[in-house]
């Protein structure tokens, strides 16, 4: 019989337990929050209110049947008087809120008690106002009245006592619920922040291992024969592209000594003194000399030296430029020059598609290896984000645990365990 009971008493908190389940602790709260005050203490309380209202009632009779003394001034007996019949109806009132509640839990009494409070207050305030004039013309009426105000507020303060016994175990119990409340939703966000941090460190190891076997192959395919043959393929086209640069350096030093002979032709031109028939290759001579020579460039030079008397150059400038000419035209470096360039850009090109074939496969390699790095920055800067979100996180929850522990034994009255479900999680 003992498992059918067990199976009965499953879902019901134990009242002697010093451990309790999360899930069962609202239900555990609502048991404590249903007690009740003291109710004899508070019927002892209420019973000594009514013999407040019952002296209330006769003094308020003896007040209005009381005769001031016959040589009252008329002036003092006028507002006496007035100042009688607004203190009986407030007294009156007042009387009326004193029947006890019906129910005797915590927020029908405060209700009750709160309510009596003000209204002795308000009844207070006035009587005050005019009590030197119904003391003057009836003393003892008002001061029987102040005895049973005495009376009254002495009792109020017992049922504020009697209220605040329980007070602090309803403040435990509410902030207790807010607790429960928070912490479910704290672990679940610790745990979604958990799964979060081991994909991304999953993911960032398998992006490291890719990224160490990326650069392990990069320096396989550099030690492998292919990798040498792809090493002597860049010396060679470095070392072409670095005679092509020498060619065009040959090539503006042989049209500089022409600079100023082409530009005074272009100005003669310009203004008509001369008319010249390549005028637009000399033009690209003297700007890009390269350009120019891809075409036949003995005439142009002959029509430059047909025009150098006109050209206003000193004597021996002037012989100078007419001897570079006549070398230019008659041994034909330029050509040959240029002849060696067009070769030599057949070679690098030749070299460069060679080289993009071999090293296509390591190229790709390198993107891959590229993006991999990058997106080992992107998972790194998010891994230490959400860290330190789960650290801060995991903080507070165990702060609130600590906490709902620690209310929660002040509202058992020793200590608890409580077991937050986490199913074996730290």
């Amino acid at each position: 019989m003992k498992w059918i009971k067990s199976i009965f008493q499953r879902n019901k908190p134990d009242e002697g337990s010093t451990k309790l389940k999360l899930s069962d602790l609202n239900s555990w709260l609502d048991e404590k929050s249903s007690l009740t005050l003291d109710e004899s203490k508070l019927k002892e309380i209420y019973s000594g209110i009514d013999e407040v209202g019952e002296g209330l009632s006769k003094d308020i009779e003896a007040l209005a049947s009381a005769k001031p003394e016959e040589s009252t001034p008329p002036r003092l007996l006028k507002a006496g008087l007035a100042a009688r019949g607004e203190v009986i109806k407030q007294i009156e009132g007042l009387s009326n809120k004193l029947t006890p509640p019906r129910q005797m839990d915590v927020e029908s009494v405060s209700e009750h008690h709160w309510t009596l409070v003000k209204g002795l207050g308000n009844t207070v305030q006035k009587f005050g106002r005019a009590q030197r004039y119904v003391a003057a013309l009836f003393p003892r009426e008002s001061d029987a009245i102040n005895s049973d105000f005495n009376k009254l507020s002495r009792l109020l303060v017992q049922i504020e006592d009697e209220i605040g016994k329980n007070r602090k175990e309803r403040e435990e119990i509410w902030y207790s619920r807010e607790l429960v409340s928070r912490i479910p939703q704290e672990l679940t966000e610790i745990n979604n922040l958990r799964d979060l941090v081991e994909k991304d460190e999953q993911k960032l190891s398998e992006l490291q291992d890719t990224l160490g076997s990326g650069e392990a192959e990069i320096k396989r395919l550099a030690s492998s024969d292919e990798g040498r043959r792809v090493e002597e393929l860049k010396k060679t086209l470095s070392a072409k592209r670095e005679e092509l640069k020498g060619i065009e350096a040959e090539i503006a030093d042989l049209v500089s000594p022409l600079t100023k002979a082409l530009s005074r032709a272009m100005k003669q031109e310009a203004s008509e003194r001369i008319s010249l028939q390549h005028r637009e290759i000399l033009d690209t001579l003297s700007r890009s000399p390269l350009q120019a020579l891809d075409g036949d460039i003995s005439g142009p030079l002959q029509e430059v030296r047909s025009h150098m008397a006109v050209l206003g150059l000193k004597d021996r400038k002037k012989e100078k430029v007419l001897d570079h000419l006549d070398y230019l035209i008659a041994k034909k470096p330029l050509e040959i020059l240029k002849a060696r360039h067009v070769e030599l850009q057949s070679e690098v090109q030749e070299l460069e598609k060679r080289l993009a074939e071999s090293t296509s496969g390591t190229v790709l390699l390198n993107k891959d290896i590229a993006r991999a790095r990058k997106e080992i920055e992107r998972l790194e800067r998010e891994l230490s984000s959400n860290r330190q979100n789960l650290a801060a996180m995991e903080e507070k929850a165990s702060n609130d645990e600590a906490e709902l522990k620690e209310r929660v034994g002040k509202i058992a009255g020793r200590p608890m365990e409580i077991d937050m479900g986490r199913g074996g999680q730290d």
